[in-house]
């Protein structure tokens, strides 16, 4: 957003909020790509059992037993789902995040 309004030649604030949306949706998705195997492992570890019913010792254990057991496609299933998901919800935050900050000056 900022190379924009540079690139424009305008100031943050005058940037349509059309855009500011499309930018928010935009971060959203690369934000979930870049981090959804963590979020698979993650996800895994607090369904995880306690005690003797414990599946995974550790993080670095649950991602050898998603690669060994699923493969490396173990660690994107779902993707889809999310990815229509934050699309939306990212735009809609950034923007109403933005239009605030525009609001109180």
């Amino acid at each position: 957003m900022h190379q924009d309004a540079r690139r424009c030649n305008v100031k943050r604030e005058d940037i349509p909020s059309w855009k500011v949306g499309a930018y928010g949706g935009v971060a959203g998705e690369f934000l979930w790509l870049s981090s959804y195997p963590f979020d698979v492992v993650k996800s895994k570890m607090q369904c995880d059992g306690f005690g003797d019913q414990r599946k995974f010792a550790s993080m670095r254990d649950c991602f050898r037993q998603t690669v060994a057991v699923e493969g490396y496609a173990g660690f994107w299933k779902g993707i889809g789902p999310t990815l229509l998901r934050a699309m939306p919800v990212s735009a809609g935050t950034f923007f109403v995040v933005e239009m605030a900050m525009r609001a109180l000056g």
